[in-house]
Formats: structure tokens, sequence, C-alpha cells
């Protein structure tokens, strides 16, 4: 493969990266924002988008100036929140994505997780979103299905940083991600998110002006910054329809085959760098530890981090340890120099994760 076609699949993963960024703060872009999101020429934003308009992957609107591109979805409804029955809206939505693609809700694995996905996020807007609307968005392409379900609410993260009076947005996102998180405990387990978010594909939630990515095809969990604030939340899900996972695999995953509850969770530490991003810090390692009482084995991922200092390890490892001593700290992806600290740091009696 030449040097030229290698550089040209580059920048066009770079540009889709681009717009997919943006389309997460807003439902409609244009080639300038392209252009400058990716870094490349006006020209060669536009010709990015001319393709993608011709594949039938967005619209265009406007002309000259005023062009801007929206995503094409297969349906877009809008429902009024109030009194709205979440079962009544999977109902609607499920003839209309039958008449539209019959094999797709055929396939059982994809219809399981539909079942518990899409009617986990509805039920979300209605009962947490305080907004007036929500709007149900259908994508159905060659190799996959995908949703969105987007309210005109306060949005997740500040629903989360009021009800527990957190700093910011930022600290409501590393709660969340946490998983069985709920601001209202007497009628939610608070598993909607948390199982949804490994049951797809892919999970994006945004909402002010973070975006939260869970990537299950490449193992991957992040979050970003968006260029402008998102006025409530957007969720959009995506499923393969080859897609091997199963509901019951993610039961299991996350349940303790003895009690069958589910009290298993993978804590990604990078999550949590915002605010100091070193890990030295009895503080950032009592944000990591709050609220993680109920589970009894929480993995802590230290992928991309180099090193934690002693007070955190402390702060965790000893520390929340004893007080917890139901629950236990399993480190993973932590390379030799952070295993030594977490080591020096534990009771003596203790196991170390593997």
């Amino acid at each position: 493969m030449s040097k030229t076609s290698v550089r040209g699949k580059t920048t066009s993963r770079t540009i889709a990266t681009a717009i997919e960024r943006l389309f997460e703060s807003r439902t409609y872009i244009t080639t300038a924002e392209v252009a400058t999101k990716a870094g490349i020429t006006r020209q060669a934003a536009h010709s990015h988008l001319a393709k993608m308009a011709t594949r039938g992957e967005i619209v265009q609107e406007g002309a000259s100036r005023s062009t801007r591109y929206r995503r094409l979805a297969s349906s877009e409804h809008i429902y009024e929140l109030r009194d709205l029955d979440e079962n009544e809206v999977w109902g609607n939505e499920k003839r209309l994505v039958r008449n539209l693609d019959p094999e797709i809700l055929e396939i059982k694995n994809v219809i399981q997780i539909l079942n518990f996905a899409f009617t986990e996020m509805v039920n979300n807007a209605i009962d947490h979103s305080r907004g007036t609307n929500v709007i149900v968005r259908w994508f159905l392409e060659p190799d996959r299905i995908a949703f969105e379900v987007e309210d005109d609410g306060v949005g997740a993260f500040t629903t989360i940083r009021e009800e527990r009076n957190l700093a910011d947005d930022f600290e409501a996102l590393g709660e969340l991600s946490k998983g069985k998180q709920t601001t209202d405990p007497d009628h939610h387990s608070g598993l909607g998110i948390f199982f949804t978010s490994r049951m797809v594909n892919r999970f994006v939630l945004s909402a002010g002006r973070i975006s939260w990515v869970v990537d299950n095809e490449i193992d991957d969990v992040a979050w970003g910054w968006l260029d402008e604030p998102r006025t409530g939340t957007l969720v959009r899900c995506e499923i393969r329809r080859d897609t091997t996972v199963a509901p019951r695999d993610v039961y299991a995953e996350l349940s303790n085959p003895a009690t069958g509850r589910y009290d298993k969770t993978t804590i990604h530490v990078d999550l949590f760098k915002e605010h100091g991003g070193s890990f030295v810090s009895r503080t950032e390692a009592k944000a990591i530890g709050t609220r993680l009482e109920g589970f009894e084995e929480i993995e802590l991922d230290f992928a991309g981090i180099s090193e934690i200092g002693q007070g955190f390890a402390d702060q965790l490892f000893r520390v929340w340890a004893q007080e917890n001593p139901s629950s236990r700290l399993v480190p993973i992806n932590a390379n030799p120099a952070i295993l030594a600290m977490i080591a020096a740091m534990r009771p003596r009696d203790s196991v170390d994760g593997e």
C-alpha cells in the first residue's frame, strides 16, 4: 500500500472522528466546524461531507454559507414526557422498526438487548430529566442498528451533581461510571445505564459540556469536553447485527453466582484524572471510593496511568479496604510500579489482585 493511500485513510478516520464528536454536542454541523475540529481545509471537509451525503449517511440542508448537515435517521418521533410509559413507547417504536427492517428484530441477541436498553433509557428521561419532551431516533445501517434518546431536561450530570452536592459535572461523571448509581433509590436500582453501557457495542451519553463514551468493540472508556453545552441529555446506543453479547452474559459477568446479587463493577481510574491527574492525594482516592460499598468485587483499571502516590494508595487499599471488609479491590492493567505501591500499602494478610 502506498504512503499516499495510508495517509488518505488516516485523514479520513480523523475527519470521521471529528464529525462524530461534533454530533455528540449538536444536531447540526457545518463545513467550517468540521474543518476546525479535524484540522483540515474547508475544501477537504466539504468533500468528505458531500460523500457522506451521497451515501445517505447525512442530510444537507440550506445552501452556500447557510449549508448545514444532520444525521439521517431512519425515523424520528417526539413524545411528551408527562404521563409517558416507556413500555408503550417501546411497543410503538418496535412496530416501526419492524416495518422499516423486518429482519433486525428477528435477531435474538439484538432484540433482547433492545428490550432492556431502550426501555431503560426512555425510563431515565421520564423519571429523571425534569424535561418536557423526549425525541427517539433510529439509525438502521447495514452492519448495525442504533437508537438515540434525547430529552430537553436539566442534564444527567446536573441531576447527579445537585442531588449529591458535588463540585461539578466531572465529579458526577465519575459517580455515574461506577455503576448502581441512582438519585431515586426508592424506585430505581441504578442498574439501567450500568448494564446498558456493557450490553451495546458503543454507548454515548452527552450532557452539559461532557460526553462519556463506552466503546465495547475496542474495550475503551473515555470522556471529552463538548464544543458547546448541550441542553438535556442525549444517549446513543449502537448494536452490531452480528453481536455475540446477550443480556444474560452481562448479568452473569457482573453478579455473584452464589447470591445472584449484582455486586461487581469496574472503575476506570483514568476517568478521574481531571482533578489532579497524578493520583497522589487521599482526596482523589476518596472520590473514587465514594459509594462503592454495595459492591463485593471492584476492579480498579489503571490503564493509561503511569504512577500513583503513597497517600492515594494507602487511602484506597488500606483505609478504605479496612472500612469495607466485605468489598474487595482488584487492580487490573497496572504496571509494576503501581502494583508495588499497592502491595506496600495493603495489610500484610491481604491478597493482591491479579
